[in-house]
């Protein structure tokens, strides 16, 4: 068994290691910083009502409550394709947080979305910075897991190792966080405070890290044989994933979103995660209540829309859990370039409003990589005559932007929300715009 101090020589060290004390311990109730949230949400209420152009952060307010702005919304994730379009590598940008916080700023401003998660080290940093694995970090891509220190550890030596790790954690000192601290500083600073801009932090998801950490082959075993030590392992980085989400709140993020992506509907079976990822969801967000979290998942058609053969699960079902765990947002967003969202879109928002949630619908990848304007266009447009009449609530986004994807296309994205995003909805335009093109 590794100790603690040999698993640390091989993380990168920003800063000396310091002990955690919680960044929000002096500050007001959740149920005071709700009521502050609500008087917000309520002024921008009367300001819409008045048929005054919204802010990005009002309009992100409104969307998050169940109400409905003046008109759809939009968010993107910033990868390797933003990174890359102003000239940069991955790398360049996540090691310099001014540099990052600049680019963001750009890029938000050029093509007019209302805010930008960072993602280009998301997925594993927490669990590198406790020491549980190692980094490969390619110049031009986001990080992913070069090694796995479990993987030579029994299983008790590994439930030891964890939970130690996790006791000891600290993210304003430890691993690469502490730039990402000072990245969300930035944000905060430059997007919030200076311009009114929402600021979309990007913490990665608990059960995905744990499903890492340990390797799919030993988490799969974990949870048909040994389901007390999947549930231990969760624990443990619960406990960790808590202080970053608590970190990153007391830097004034105004929302959060968590990706449990490729390792969570496409490769587990839905009852696998209401068992071992769901129970686990509901502490994560109540721990920055009222603060807003979207916790979500690529590939509801994998778990059954009715549209793949010998695929039986209701994805109704995987929606009313989701909700459950206290999540402001239920998506339906793809996996990969290949396959498709849930097609049902009615029945989507119809769901998402009897549960009382707002909902984010993602068009695939493909047709901003390589689709024409005009086909971007025309992709939005068909969203929103399928979700018509998309109130209370509807946010429409691209999965990610891919490398490579033109300007003009991105452009093309958000000028097609504004011209047919505004509410109420023109369906009649809709329906003419379609038949002009088809005929």
């Amino acid at each position: 068994m590794s100790t603690y101090e040999e698993r640390m020589s091989l993380v990168e060290k920003i800063k000396d290691h310091e002990d955690w004390s919680d960044p929000l311990a002096g500050w007001p109730s959740p149920e005071e910083q709700g009521g502050m949230m609500m008087s917000m949400v309520q002024g921008a209420v009367e300001k819409c009502d008045s048929g005054a152009e919204l802010s990005r952060m009002e309009r992100t307010l409104l969307v998050g409550s169940q109400n409905t702005p003046d008109r759809i919304p939009t968010y993107s994730f910033f990868t390797d394709g933003p990174a890359n379009l102003y000239g940069y590598t991955c790398r360049q940008v996540e090691r310099d947080p001014k540099l990052h916080a600049e680019v963001v700023e750009r890029w938000t401003e050029e093509f007019g979305f209302e805010a930008l998660g960072e993602g280009i080290d998301s997925m594993n940093s927490e669990i590198e910075a406790m020491g549980l694995i190692k980094m490969k970090l390619p110049e031009n891509v986001p990080g992913d897991v070069k090694i796995r220190h479990f993987d030579d550890m029994s299983d008790e030596e590994v439930l030891d190792t964890w939970e130690e790790a996790a006791d000891i954690f600290n993210p304003f000192t430890d691993g690469r966080l502490p730039r990402r601290i000072e990245l969300y500083g930035h944000l905060v600073e430059r997007l919030t405070k200076q311009r009114g801009w929402p600021v979309l932090a990007a913490p990665s998801a608990t059960f995905a890290q744990t499903v890492n950490a340990l390797g799919f082959k030993r988490a799969v075993q974990w949870m048909r044989r040994k389901p007390e030590n999947f549930h231990r392992a969760i624990s443990a980085q619960l406990k960790a994933n808590k202080k970053w989400y608590r970190a990153l709140k007391s830097l004034e993020v105004t929302f959060f979103i968590s990706i449990d992506a490729w390792n969570a509907v496409p490769n587990f079976r839905p009852e696998q995660l209401y068992t071992f990822e769901k129970p686990y969801v509901g502490p994560l967000i109540e721990s920055v209540a009222p603060s807003p979290v979207i916790y979500f998942y690529w590939g509801l058609a994998p778990t059954g829309d009715g549209n793949i053969p010998g695929v039986n699960t209701n994805w109704i079902e995987f929606l009313e859990k989701s909700a459950e765990t206290g999540t402001f947002v239920l998506t339906n967003l793809a996996p990969d370039y290949y396959t498709a969202p849930s097609n049902d879109l009615k029945k989507f928002r119809e769901t998402a409003q009897r549960l009382g949630k707002s909902y984010m619908v993602g068009a695939k990848d493909e047709v901003l990589l390589s689709g024409t304007p005009q086909e971007v266009r025309a992709e939005i447009r068909r969203i929103i005559r399928d979700l018509y009449p998309c109130d209370k609530g509807c946010i429409i986004v691209p999965n990610m932007i891919p490398m490579g994807t033109p300007k003009e296309n991105i452009h093309a994205w958000v000028q097609a929300l504004k011209d047919y995003g505004k509410y109420p909805i023109d369906l009649e335009k809709i329906e003419h715009d379609i038949k002009a093109e088809e005929g």
